[in-house]
């Protein structure tokens, strides 16, 4: 799919922790399927392992996105469950060597990474991932484009060929910015943030953080992306908004 002319649609969506959050996530799902996503991913909180990927192959799942995860804390050094699977790429190499048939996605940033001392270091990881067996990969969030554009750049002259899916996520509040930008490096454009510091409440915030988005897809569809990936946190309402957005402006078929 990620192949294809027209670029692909597809939604993160978080397994539920506990039976509270199983409707919300229920009514997520219903509400985003009439919007006719074409593929998405479940991100596990969980520890994962041969026994899960056993059970996925029986299921009929076709592809894996194989994360290495975050730190419990954020600001704390992550601690492999496994010594063997330290890095995503570990992940990938087991997951393509163990004999599963699953397309394999992986992680990169669009920029420096908090773990990471430079961007450099940042790409030769991305780069072992695609070695180590990766045939996509999904960009963490970011919120100025630039950032995506330079890392295809140097991820083509570094002769990383496969589809780099660029991963958004419209801010839904002032606190979760400051939370998600932490865990993920991302930089926050002068312009935006100012608009978040004057704004009157989250409502407003939200907002404003749907307009930024949209105005982000316009310019990477117009750039030709194999794709935008929604971070959605298991919410219907931001990601609804922008598609019929890019749809009403025939950036998108309906």
């Amino acid at each position: 799919m990620l192949g294809r002319s027209r670029p692909t649609i597809s939604f993160e969506f978080m397994a539920p922790r506990d039976e509270s959050e199983v409707d919300v996530l229920e009514q997520t799902v219903a509400t985003l399927a009439g919007h006719a996503p074409d593929w998405v991913s479940v991100t596990y909180r969980v520890r994962t392992g041969d026994k899960i990927l056993n059970w996925m192959e029986r299921e009929g799942v076709a592809n894996v996105l194989a994360l290495r995860g975050d730190p419990p804390v954020t600001g704390q050094p992550f601690a492999p469950v496994d010594p063997q699977l330290t890095h995503g790429s570990d992940l990938v190499s087991l997951v393509r060597k163990s004999g599963y048939r699953f397309g394999i996605g992986a992680a990169c940033s669009a920029e420096k990474h908090p773990e990471s001392p430079d961007v450099e270091h940042e790409l030769r990881y991305m780069k072992l991932k695609v070695e180590s067996g990766a045939d996509f990969l999904i960009t963490q969030l970011f919120f100025d484009n630039r950032f995506y554009f330079d890392l295809v750049r140097r991820a083509r002259n570094a002769g990383v060929t496969v589809p780099i899916v660029p991963g958004l996520m419209p801010v839904p509040s002032r606190r979760s910015l400051g939370v998600m930008a932490s865990m993920s490096g991302a930089t926050v454009p002068a312009a935006l943030q100012h608009a978040i510091d004057e704004a009157s409440d989250d409502e407003a915030i939200r907002a404003l953080g749907v307009q930024h988005c949209i105005a982000q897809c316009v310019e990477l569809l117009e750039a030709r992306v194999p794709g935008l990936h929604f971070y959605t946190f298991n919410r219907a309402r931001a990601p609804i908004e922008i598609l019929a957005a890019l749809r009403g402006a025939q950036l998108l078929a309906s």
